[in-house]
């Protein structure tokens, strides 16, 4: 019996030490850097985050949040900060909510604001990479 409860404990902290490697590398990855430069409908959203760019390598742009033109960068632009979007403030989810949302999503650095831009009411969070 003391035998069975060996190998499944070895088993265990053989599988727990697999996972922390895993999670170790996944946090090791630095996130990139999103920032929202304006509406799609009447800008060219990836000649407009190539310009913005200055000294940061452009990941990827595109309109899917609202159609709002979001640039994704390796490192924020100098002297920039990192913004999403959250989704739309509303009577059930205003500014504490957006706040809350964008500090569990970026715990240590985020602050959400609802804010009227680009004919929307959106939650924009604000962090640093």
């Amino acid at each position: 019996m003391a035998n069975k409860m060996h190998k499944s404990f070895s088993f265990f902290v053989i599988y727990a030490l697999v996972i922390a490697v895993q999670l170790m590398q996944v946090e090791a990855k630095p996130s990139p850097c999103n920032v929202i430069l304006g509406s799609c409908f009447t800008d060219n959203c990836s000649k407009k985050c190539m310009d913005y760019r200055g000294n940061s390598i452009l990941l990827s742009s595109n309109c899917n949040f609202y159609n709002l033109c979001t640039c994704e960068y390796d490192k924020p632009p100098a002297g920039r900060s990192c913004t999403v979007g959250m989704g739309l403030c509303t009577d059930i989810c205003g500014e504490s909510c957006c706040d809350g949302n964008c500090k569990g999503r970026y715990m240590h650095t985020g602050t959400g604001v609802c804010v009227h831009d680009y004919d929307l009411y959106f939650c924009k969070c604000v962090y640093l990479r």
